[in-house]
């Protein structure tokens, strides 16, 4: 018999791609994290040439980089692509947005929040969840955008794939952890710092009061497929103090 010997990272990497559990990984995480590093540099170079942005609503800006682009110390130079700043515009009240991209899964929370906040940077409205899996072991997921339709979700992550950012999946995720009581913008502002001092990344939905039939704004953390899946983070939020509850997103 041959013995045939095989490099210890190989065998981690197996180990690794057969013990995950589907869906729950998404893109591999360093190769977009390396990514949005590139998309950041060439953001803040176009926002520096083009001067002063309006305060509000949105800005497309056509960033370029040209034929003699200097390599990064990895040989590879970030490709001549279109860069587009969207605002995400605000969807009916009444209506239920279950859908959402994932882009990928870490056992790092750190990681998951950075990656996130490089996304939002990027002008994809990027948030996170933890998930317990049956193995009790704790994976903490990053998604883009709520949406009404599998088709409306499809349109970001092929927007996600044009700028190099693969392999993500559309969710079908219908709950939510909304945190304290719905409001205006500024009366969530004092909880919205607290979140992401604690390294979570709240997102905002709209409902309608009943009563008054004016529009209020929920804070919400997380996107998860059963109401189950939210235990794990209802509790450690619960552990902060925070008024917490599962919704329909």
């Amino acid at each position: 018999m041959n013995n045939v010997k095989y490099p210890l990272s190989l065998i981690v990497l197996l180990l690794f791609l057969f013990s995950a559990a589907p869906g729950v990984i998404g893109g591999n995480l360093s190769l977009i994290e390396k990514r949005l590093v590139e998309l950041d540099k060439l953001n803040k170079q176009a926002v520096q040439q083009v001067g002063e942005l309006p305060a509000n609503g949105s800005v497309e800006i056509e960033a370029k980089v040209g034929p003699g682009a200097t390599e990064t110390q990895e040989g590879s130079a970030i490709s001549e692509k279109r860069i587009d700043f969207t605002k995400k515009t605000v969807l009916a009240v009444d209506e239920k947005v279950p859908f959402t991209v994932q882009i990928s899964a870490s056992r790092s929370q750190k990681q998951c929040y950075r990656v996130a906040t490089m996304l939002r940077r990027a002008g994809y409205p990027a948030f996170t969840a933890a998930l317990k899996l049956k193995d009790q072991e704790v994976w903490y997921r990053i998604f883009v955008g709520s949406f009404a339709t599998q088709k409306e979700a499809e349109q970001v992550r092929q927007s996600l794939e044009r700028d190099e950012i693969t392999d993500c999946l559309i969710r079908n995720m219908p709950y939510a952890i909304q945190i304290g009581r719905a409001g205006n913008m500024e009366s969530l502002d004092t909880l919205r710092e607290k979140l992401r001092e604690l390294q979570y990344m709240p997102y905002t939905s709209y409902v309608r009061d009943t009563n008054t039939n004016a529009t209020q704004i929920r804070l919400l953390v997380g996107a998860f497929e059963g109401k189950e899946d939210t235990a794990t983070l209802l509790t450690a939020l619960r552990a902060e103090g925070l008024e917490v509850r599962v919704v329909n997103r």
